[in-house]
């Protein structure tokens, strides 16, 4: 008759710690809202104290948070949310927001781009041009200048300061008559951005070339992603600007929602939160 040794069995079945934080992980982040204690519990098969120990330990790294005093919940924290965007493939970001961008870029006869910011710098991730075949101005994979790009203006503005020292170290290249070139300059640029709610650059990259960009507003991630438009000025500048900043917000909000979906739907992303 087969002996089955249970403390051997006990062992073998009794996760590693690193395994039990990832087990609480994906569970708040499959929850689709948040969790209390009793249910984080529940749903990992782990005692109530070892489950608030976890937590707690999560949460001083910041990859959990609470609701707030009133309400003991869980949520993935802000630290893990923001590392999930920044270590995302560039492949299923095109591919979710390329409907958006194409209907924009058609309503404003523009090429119409989204750039994300990665570490310090803000990269074109993926762009749209009407169907008219008009040229465009921003392709995928480059870096946008902090000091003139509109799309880099609308991110950077609402990063902490330890970001935009990085972003702004060195010399800041002057690449047309309006480039602005110094750090003082620039940050009043920023700070104007936070008040308008939107950046320009006009005759700041290239002579004649004009864009204006919108920052995506992600819940509990902030501004890391931005929304532009470009092209000619004398052609960018027909439609009223307030104009053209409405329909950009409009998409920018539905893009916010798209983005925040596609980490959802993504391992250890939150499946239907944010």
């Amino acid at each position: 008759m087969l002996k089955i040794d249970a403390g051997a069995v006990m062992k073998e079945v009794k996760a590693p710690p690193l395994e039990r934080y990832m087990q609480l992980l994906e569970t708040i982040g499959a929850a689709g809202d948040s969790l209390n204690l009793s249910e984080v519990a529940e749903r990992t098969n782990l005692p109530v104290g070892t489950a608030h120990r976890l937590l707690q330990n999560l949460q001083r790294s910041g990859l959990v948070e609470m609701l707030g005093p009133t309400r003991k919940d869980y949520r993935l924290g802000e630290r893990l949310l923001r590392l999930l965007h920044a270590g995302s493939g560039d492949a299923w970001l095109q591919i979710a927001v390329q409907p958006a961008l194409d209907k924009l870029a058609n309503e404003l006869a523009e090429t119409c781009y989204l750039t994300q910011l990665v570490g310090h710098q803000v990269m074109s991730i993926a762009w749209a041009v009407p169907t008219k075949g008009l040229q465009g101005y921003v392709v995928p994979g480059h870096v946008m200048p902090p000091n003139a790009a509109a799309s880099a203006k609308a991110i950077l503005a609402f990063q902490p300061k330890s970001i935009v020292d990085k972003a702004l170290a060195g010399k800041l290249a002057k690449l047309a008559a309006k480039t602005l070139t110094t750090r003082a300059a620039v940050e009043r640029e920023y700070a104007s951005v936070r008040e308008a709610g939107h950046a320009t650059c006009f005759n700041e990259m290239e002579m004649g070339v004009g864009a204006l960009a919108v920052p995506i507003r992600i819940p509990d991630i902030g501004v890391i992603y931005s929304l532009g438009a470009s092209g000619l000025i004398d052609r960018l500048t027909r439609r009223p600007q307030d104009d053209v900043i409405r329909s950009m917000n409009r998409v920018g909000n539905q893009l916010s929602r798209v983005l925040r979906d596609r980490v959802q739907d993504t391992p250890g992303g939150r499946l239907s939160r944010r």
